[in-house]
């Protein structure tokens, strides 16, 4: 059986964590997020694109987008053990080199693994979604 204290612990590291990483790819700070990824780290979308840790810091660091705001709600935590599963909402507004401010959001699922006592992030998933400008609009 599980210590529900031990899970309520580990579900605020995994957040903490998870508003690092946020902070990072919103700042494109390379130094910062890459020892928050696991060296074997994959980020996948629903249109089957796939990228490494290097391709991945590689794009945030990369993005011509000044990232105005990045955050995540309605952020849930499932704890396995030393395994656990982030689900939520990113919503991102940022503002092309030359263009009108547009906003982003993705449903999202991260996978985190505890090695040597931190937590690391081994698996991000993410489903972009009509963003309520969108919805507004149509």
């Amino acid at each position: 059986m599980t210590d529900p204290t031990n899970d309520e612990v580990a579900d605020e590291e995994v957040l903490a964590i998870e508003r690092e990483i946020m902070a990072a790819i919103r700042l494109k700070d390379a130094a910062v997020l890459q020892p928050m990824l696991a060296g074997d780290f994959c980020y996948r979308t629903h249109f089957g694109a796939e990228t490494d840790k290097a391709g991945f810091l590689q794009s945030v660091t990369s993005s011509p987008f000044e990232i105005l705001s990045l955050h995540g709600e309605e952020l849930n935590v499932n704890i396995y053990g030393d395994t656990a599963v982030l689900t939520g909402v990113q919503i991102a507004e940022a503002r092309p080199p030359e263009g009108e401010k547009e906003e982003s959001v993705v449903a999202f699922t991260d996978v985190f693994v505890r090695r040597d006592g931190r937590w690391l992030l081994v698996l991000a998933y993410g489903v972009e979604l009509p963003s309520e400008l969108e919805t507004l609009t149509t």
